[in-house]
Order: structure tokens, then C-alpha cells, then sequence
């Protein structure tokens, strides 16, 4: 079947001179309009991706909720793993809200979700010490052969994303060298907080240690070897808000903000400013109470992870 595409182009190229240019002559005796229809057809049938059939044991979804509370979901089955995969972690959301976003993402790739409380300590605790984020890949390396047997050992790239307290673990798995060398992608949905500086004239200056891991992701976002996306609500915080997060790498980074012309997102969800250099992006939204702040969990989908999409596809 593969000579078929070569022995008739070969064939339309003698009959009708290069590509592109009318026929010299008319058509020779016996071919007509409908003939070379069919094979017109022919060539588009024999050059079309060959698509692997249904296998239940492959192509169903899996999931899996491990003792620990993770929750381990393959929208696409398990021949999603059986090549090196691409990973997304997340931290802190609903797995009603974020499996059913990830599949409608069309993503081929594992989402975990990992829930471990109420307020970011419990994040940054769980991974404050070198070697537990390699511990969690490992247990869903174990989970992952549990769901299917042929699963590959290591994800080809893994991404990182958290909704409000959740960023915690995001900051400590960047805040060691190795562990951020490995994260390809980063998305924050209304989450990014740190400390102020104690005392002195300014008393909202934010504490830069806690912001360093961060800016050096933004920098290599910005030249387009990692991929940072940040959306934010208005919501004042007695401790650095996501805004002034957001304001801070922006400085940092030397980006500016436009006015946003987007659409909603969500209603009542409205779009005010975002910013963007190179694979850095934050988008800021109006919202001030706490459904301005779950909506970009609900929203994450739709603002976030069109980014991801695009940079693994």
C-alpha cells in the first residue's frame, strides 16, 4: 500500500507537467473525471496516520486515590504511559473541579493532585527537606505501575501548578536547585504570597528571600526555556497579595502591564491587566471576597492551562 501514493503521484506529474500548472493536453483516453477522483482518494487514504484502535486495557481512563490522599488520574488510559509521559502536579483543589478540567484540556498527560490542608505551611513543611519531592515522583512512579504495568519509569517532563495555599510546595520544591532543574512549567492560580520585610520606613516591602525562587523561574521564563504563568484576584491580605507578588516579579523581570481584552473567563470573573514577556505571563482580575478567589480555581482551565497546552503540543 505504501508504493501506491509514490506510483500514482509519479503517474499525475507525466500526465499533467509539475505541480501546480494545467495539463498540457487532454486527459488520455479512459481517465476520467470520476477515475481520478478515486484515486485521488486512494493517495488521501494511504497517506492518512494510521490510528491505533480501542484497546480497553490501554484507552480507558484510569484513576487511583492512594493512602496518602493523592489522587493519580489518566484521562487517556494507559497508553499514555507506556511512552515517557508528561506529569502535572498540583497542589491544593478540588479533584471534582480539576480531573474533568485537565481532561477537557486535551492534555495527553498524568495529573496528580495532592491535597494536605488548610494554609500553606503544610505545603512548604512537606517538602522543606532535599529529596521529597523525588519522593513523591517515586511513589507515583509505584502508583502509576499499579494502574498499568507497562508504565514507563520517569515522566519526560513535569509541571508544577497550585491553587491558594498550594503554592507552598511549589515554593520549596524551586527553592532546591535540582528539583527546579526539572520542573518545565509552573501555573499559579490566585496563590502566589510571601512575608513583609519586619519593621523599618516601609513596612510593605516584601521579603526577598521568600520571592527568589520565583524570580529566577520568571528569568527563565522570560527567555523562553521554562514556561510561568500567574493569574491573581484583588483580594487584600494582611501579608504580601498575590497582586503585590505579581507586581514584584514584574519589576524584577522590567515587564509592564496593558490593559486586559480578553473575555471572561467566568461570569463575573473580569479581566483587568495582564503582562507578558517571552513564556512569562500574569493576568490580573477584579474580585475582592472569597468567590472572586475560588473562581480561578474553577477558571484554571481556561486561563492557565491553554499555556501548558500549547508548550507541550
Amino acid at each position: 500500500m505504501r508504493l501506491l501514493p509514490s506510483l500514482l503521484l509519479g503517474f499525475f506529474t507525466s500526465v499533467n507537467g509539475p505541480a501546480g500548472e494545467a495539463p498540457a493536453e487532454p486527459l488520455a483516453d479512459g481517465m476520467t473525471r470520476s477515475a481520478i477522483a478515486e484515486i485521488d482518494q486512494a493517495i488521501g487514504i494511504a497517506l492518512a496516520p494510521k490510528v491505533a484502535k480501542f484497546d480497553a486495557s490501554l484507552d480507558t481512563p484510569k484513576r487511583l486515590v492512594t493512602t496518602g490522599g493523592r489522587v493519580i488520574y489518566l484521562p487517556n488510559g494507559c497508553r499514555t504511559v507506556s511512552r515517557p509521559f508528561d506529569l502535572l502536579v498540583h497542589f491544593h483543589g478540588a479533584p471534582t473541579v480539576l480531573e474533568p478540567t485537565f481532561e477537557r484540556s486535551d492534555i495527553d498527560g498524568v495529573l496528580v493532585i495532592l491535597n494536605l490542608g488548610i494554609g500553606s505551611g503544610r505545603y512548604d513543611e512537606a517538602f522543606r527537606y532535599p529529596g521529597s519531592f523525588d519522593a513523591l515522583l517515586t511513589r507515583t512512579s509505584a502508583s502509576l505501575h499499579e494502574l498499568c504495568p507497562n508504565a514507563v519509569s520517569k515522566p519526560a517532563r513535569v509541571a508544577l501548578s497550585a491553587w491558594s495555599a498550594g503554592y507552598g510546595a511549589v515554593f520549596r520544591i524551586l527553592d532546591h536547585d535540582k528539583d527546579a532543574r526539572r520542573i518545565d512549567a509552573v501555573l499559579l492560580a490566585d496563590g502566589l504570597h510571601a512575608n513583609f520585610e519586619p519593621g523599618g520606613v516601609d513596612e510593605h516591602r516584601i521579603e526577598t528571600e521568600q520571592m527568589a525562587p520565583f524570580v529566577t523561574f520568571a528569568d527563565e521564563a522570560v527567555s523562553g526555556k521554562k514556561l510561568f504563568a500567574i493569574t491573581h484576584s484583588s483580594i487584600l491580605t494582611p501579608y504580601a497579595s498575590t497582586t503585590q507578588t505579581s507586581d514584584f516579579l514584574l519589576a524584577q523581570e522590567n515587564v509592564e502591564r496593558v490593559p486586559a481584552t480578553i473575555a471572561p473567563p467566568r461570569p463575573g470573573m473580569v479581566p483587568e491587566t495582564r503582562a507578558d514577556a517571552g513564556n512569562f505571563h500574569v493576568m490580573g482580575f477584579a474580585g475582592d471576597n472569597e468567590q472572586a478567589h475560588c473562581d480561578h480555581l474553577h477558571a484554571f482551565g481556561d486561563t492557565l492551562l491553554p499555556y501548558l497546552k500549547q508548550r507541550w503540543h
